[in-house]
């Protein structure tokens, strides 16, 4: 084959028309590779170790669709941080993503590192390699878990993976990996090395071709590297990538789910968590699929793992359904499978045995999502009705469900709310309402924003539901969007540049959010017209996952040097904390009591700061405090908090740990505690609620939910009984969503089961009551509002 790239990890030529090349080597030699061609594969045969004394190396290759179209649009599926340590237990996920791509007619896949450790690296490329990957094409970047100990760090990764920069093409896109340059021990390569290979390796790259380059990590290293694309080994010597039409740098290492657009040019920097756990910020268990067009232009699709043709009502639950003003029930279901995308979804409904509707269409509203409105004849009123729900899938598979429920026409929802401005109602995120619901609560409506919904607590605020969204696609679909309490009707959305991940807060008549970019919003609460806005200028990583707090107008966003007070009303600088820096993924909303600011570091510390003024007052990073995740509850001058696998009751103005309550067992979840008069309750990673006795501290009793569907926490797999959520008292009844989709109302004395709903997406923000309704949000994006049956 003629004009294929051939190199020796320094020098860079081509075929000839009998498939013929030369190279003269170098002094770091090592290996042969080829770029492999479009349409072609070559079963993990793209390299050869240069043998001392053989001076010919030949490439079979072979012709390969790959799913590449004839203008040259094709998918790619990018994983990261897999961090395996051995074969046995992943048959699963990897089961997962092989089904989804030779379904969907993948191209290739690429794991960019961190695979992990020697056994990781033994055992990854059985998992998945080229030749049992059915049909696509299976590559690897080093990350730097993946600089192990050896004659140099590279060395065990040589062994299995072949060389540690090369190239590839498909469709009209040239890829390109390169290595981490540092990690657990040093590499015999220089970035030197890699950089002039690069400019080598670009020399034979078409103009009209695009690139997108596959690392660990992004170019942090050098200054503004992420923004302007310039690599260069002096202030002389450097390749301008955006001329060479540089599309993307694709990244894992920060264990987090993130796309964002260069403020400079058209550059996108993409990161993937693993598909495997949760991510470090508590990302999502997925893997990230690409469509890349002629261009290079492409958009992204994250497809969740574990999931076998899941499908569920959630308009319909302990027999009663709501009912629209004309009398019309809403259909919303949810529904998911990992392996291969929901094409269509139709429902029917059954009274008496006799089917009174048949084949009726729903529409898709988010990936989880789908939704319709039947249309009941009044003569049904008060009857059983069955609806049944068909779910049709790409590769040819069907899923069917069905629900029943009573019809009643014309349902009064007599809804009473007061405020809930912050995470927990107040800004000491204590979760005990005067309120008192009664059992069973009845679903008086249910709403869809049209995107998931992650970490964001519903706000309830003069009359109105407010919830905030993410897009970890990138794709325009986050917001903010306003409910009517009493109907759902929507009262205004306000788009957002990015991913809102967390807390919300209401002051001054003003909701306030902060995006994934740093970006913070004051939105007028009447309108959902922006009344201003300001970025923090927190960099390009990690994303801002952090909660914001707003009183008093004033509003604490922000963390690390990005941490702010700013008068609601104007967006006025009132400080800026200049005394500690940033976490990793960090989940944690700020608290605040008795003018004691508590914010958070992942990875770093717990911190103190003067509500007035930002100064420090205190760090604490001791008995596993460093893990930041939850939130504290703030009661005077005491908080409590749970981390790692402890929990905590610490002096708020010192910072001295008072108690440490070692659990045995994971609470690295978003789970504020809820401190009654004689319990301690709060989410954990693996085993569902748990309360302690507040005067022993001894567990009192442990309700466990059914498996997380998605798996969130850090470094947690399956099966584990998640609960990222904080409780809710109201009465003598705790009210606290699960990772199982499931919302719970548990005994507060025995943690016995009083009340569930089920949604069939998980449930990861924490639920709001007020006055006589409880509102809640799920993945799928569905906003719920409870209330007292009549």
């Amino acid at each position: 084959m003629r004009g294929v790239s051939v190199s020796d990890g320094l020098n860079v030529t081509q075929t000839n028309k009998q498939g013929m090349y030369s190279l003269q080597g170098h002094a770091k030699e090592r290996f042969i590779f080829i770029t492999t061609p479009s349409g072609y594969k070559t079963n993990n045969a793209y390299y050869k170790r240069i043998v001392k004394g053989t001076s010919e190396y030949d490439f079979p290759i072979y012709p390969y669709g790959g799913g590449i179209k004839k203008d040259g649009t094709h998918k790619f599926i990018h994983i990261s941080d897999t961090e395996i340590g051995e074969i046995q237990g992943h048959d699963d996920w990897t089961g997962n993503l092989r089904d989804y791509a030779a379904n969907e007619g993948v191209a290739f896949v690429i794991q960019t590192g961190d695979i992990c450790y020697p056994n990781g690296l033994k055992s990854h490329i059985q998992l998945m390699n080229t030749a049992n990957m059915v049909n696509t094409q299976m590559f690897y970047c080093l990350g730097n878990h993946d600089l192990v100990k050896g004659n140099y760090g590279e060395e065990v990764f040589e062994t299995y993976y072949g060389p540690v920069w090369y190239s590839f093409d498909v469709g009209n896109v040239h890829y390109i990996v390169t290595p981490m340059p540092y990690g657990d021990h040093q590499p015999s390569f220089k970035k030197e090395d890699v950089y002039n290979w690069l400019k080598n390796d670009l020399k034979y790259v078409p103009k009209n071709k695009s690139i997108i380059i596959f690392n660990h990590s992004v170019p942090n290293d050098m200054a503004n590297a992420y923004e302007t694309f310039k690599l260069g080994i002096n202030d002389t010597d450097s390749i301008d990538l955006v001329s060479h039409h540089l599309k993307a740098w694709f990244y894992g290492h920060w264990h987090v789910n993130h796309i964002q657009k260069s403020k400079v040019n058209d550059v996108y920097t993409v990161c993937t968590a693993t598909p495997i756990r949760g991510g470090i910020d508590h990302a999502s268990s997925a893997f990230r699929v690409l469509t890349v067009y002629p261009n290079g232009h492409f958009t992204s699709e994250l497809r969740y793992s574990y999931f076998d043709k899941s499908l569920r009502i959630a308009s319909i639950d302990n027999m009663q359904s709501p009912t629209l003003s004309l009398g019309n029930v809403p259909i919303s279901v949810n529904a998911y499978s990992t392996i291969s995308p929901i094409v269509s979804m139709k429902y029917s409904c059954l009274c008496d045995g006799k089917m009174i509707l048949s084949g009726k269409p729903l529409t898709q509203l988010t990936d989880f999502n789908w939704y319709g409105q039947m249309n009941v004849p009044s003569i049904l009123n008060h009857s059983l009705l069955t609806v049944t729900v068909e779910a049709h899938f790409k590769n040819g598979e069907i899923a069917k469900t069905e629900r029943s429920f009573i019809y009643t026409m014309n349902k009064q929802n007599n809804i009473q709310v007061g405020e809930w401005t912050n995470l927990l109602g107040n800004t000491q995120h204590i979760g005990i309402v005067k309120d008192s619901l009664s059992l069973p609560l009845r679903l008086a409506w249910l709403k869809n924003v049209g995107s998931n919904i992650y970490m964001s607590s519903p706000l309830v605020y003069h009359h109105s539901v407010i919830v905030a969204s993410i897009d970890d696609n990138e794709s325009g679909k986050a917001s903010v969007t306003s409910f009517n309490v009493a109907s759902g009707a929507q009262n205004w959305k306000c788009p957002v540049q990015a991913s809102i991940r967390n807390s919300i807060a209401i002051t001054s008549d003003l909701v306030f959010a902060q995006d994934v970019h740093g970006m913070l919003y004051a939105i007028r609460v009447s309108d959902g017209t922006i009344a201003w806005k300001k970025d923090l200028e927190i960099g390009l990583t990690p994303p801002l996952d952090d909660g914001l707090i707003a009183t008093d107008g004033i509003v604490y966003a922000g963390t690390g040097h990005s941490l702010c007070a700013f008068k609601a009303d104007n967006g006025e600088l009132i400080w800026r904390n200049n005394d500690w820096v940033r976490g990793e993924g960090c989940t944690a909303t700020l608290s605040l009591e008795n003018n004691v600011l508590v914010g958070h570091a992942n990875w770093k510390s717990l911190y103190g700061n003067d509500a007035k003024t930002g100064k420090m007052l205190w760090s604490q990073r001791e008995g596993g405090l460093l893990y930041r995740s939850a939130a504290a509850a703030m009661s005077g001058d005491i908080l409590y908090l749970i981390s790692n696998r402890s929990f905590f009751v610490i002096e708020s103005k010192t910072g001295r740990i008072l108690v440490q309550k070692e659990l045995g067992y994971n609470v690295d979840v978003t789970s504020t505690p809820l401190v009654t008069d004689k319990e301690i309750i709060f989410g954990t990673a693996e085993k569902g609620v748990v309360a302690l006795d507040r005067q022993t501290l001894n567990e009192k009793w442990n309700f466990k939910t059914k498996p997380a569907l998605i798996y969130s926490s850090p470094y947690v797999r399956n099966p584990a009984l998640t609960v990222e959520t904080s409780p809710v008292l109201a009465g003598n009844v705790v009210y606290i969503g699960a990772s199982d989709g499931i919302i719970y109302a548990l005994n507060k004395t025995n943690g016995a089961l009083l009340w569930k709903y089920e949604t069939g997406a998980p449930v990861f923000a924490t639920v709001a009551v007020s006055g006589n309704a409880l509102f809640a949000a799920d993945f799928s994006g569905n906003v719920y509002c409870f209330a007292t049956l009549p």
